[in-house]
């Protein structure tokens, strides 16, 4: 597809047009895609479900490629529980479904983080103690080079949002190793993640999720409300009356909105507080 908006593509509903979006049907497909790409010297990423991304209202010379139709997903039963093979591009809610309806625990309170497995793991999605990358075997990443290498969980430097990951590669596909335990006790704890994001984030309006990463220990919502920043709006964005640490798009937001917001979030904290915040969320054709 040719010039596609990214308000489409993207949750917080904002976004020029895309030069290209491509969606490789398997790992052949995705190695001629990159090879033409490269011949004609068009600049690509990768694209995900768009979770975690801003992209300019100018939008993107660039060519996006979706790895969410190369679906791959299989489990090797193990002496206490299995190994679950999964693609990147499979939704991380949905996996953590099919593990729940099969008995398999590990990644029960990241329910409801929305995104694909690939990027969870690009950017250590983790929530109520749990990070994606603690029942980690290994992972297949793609890099730079077209190159499909494999990294092992115990070589692989993860740490608080951070993981080894480069922007420029995708995880084709990555192994994990569930726990057998009760189906029932599973779903209590996916009703309770569950209830309590509704309670605490702003579910009801467009978002890209957490804006900015903690702070040597401390959450950033706390320092954007000490600051006097909560309910702060610029054009159709705003901060979450109910979550500071999410922007939502009150309905009109542009891009440039939500930039024009992150920045002024910044500026605030640091001249009340002297602690500089750093985006979690990923800004996409804007120049510095």
């Amino acid at each position: 597809m040719e010039n596609v908006p990214m308000k489409r593509y993207t949750s917080m509903r904002v976004g020029g047009p895309a030069r290209y979006l491509l969606y490789p049907v398997d790992e052949a497909d995705l190695r001629n895609i990159l090879g033409y790409l490269i011949h004609k010297n068009i600049p690509y990423r990768f694209l995900g479900n768009g979770t975690n991304v801003i992209v300019n209202d100018k939008g993107l010379d660039e060519a996006l490629i979706r790895i969410t139709r190369m679906k791959r997903k299989g489990y090797k039963k193990t002496k206490d529980g299995a190994i679950a093979d999964v693609s990147g591009g499979i939704s991380l809610k949905q996996f953590i479904r099919d593990n729940a309806r099969r008995g398999l625990s590990g990644l029960e309170n990241l329910y409801w983080i929305p995104g694909t497995v690939g990027g969870a793991l690009k950017m250590n999605a983790g929530s109520f103690g749990a990070s994606v990358s603690d029942p980690l075997l290994t992972m297949r990443v793609l890099n730079a080079h077209g190159h499909i290498v494999t990294m092992t969980r115990r070589d692989a430097p993860f740490g608080y949002r951070t993981s080894p990951i480069k922007a420029s590669e995708c995880v084709m596909n990555a192994r994990f190793n569930l726990k057998s335990r009760d189906k029932n006790e599973i779903a209590k704890d996916m009703a309770h993640v569950y209830s309590e994001r509704k309670k605490r984030h702003p579910m009801e309006f467009p978002s890209a999720g957490s804006v900015f990463k903690g702070v040597k220990g401390e959450a950033a919502w706390k320092f954007i409300e000490k600051a006097g920043l909560k309910g702060l709006k610029i054009g159709g964005a705003g901060v979450s009356e109910k979550h500071a640490n999410f922007i939502v798009n009150l309905g009109s937001a542009t891009a440039n909105d939500v930039r024009a917001l992150i920045d002024t979030i910044k500026r605030g904290v640091f001249e009340k507080t002297g602690v500089s915040l750093e985006e979690e969320v990923e800004l996409w054709g804007f120049n510095g």
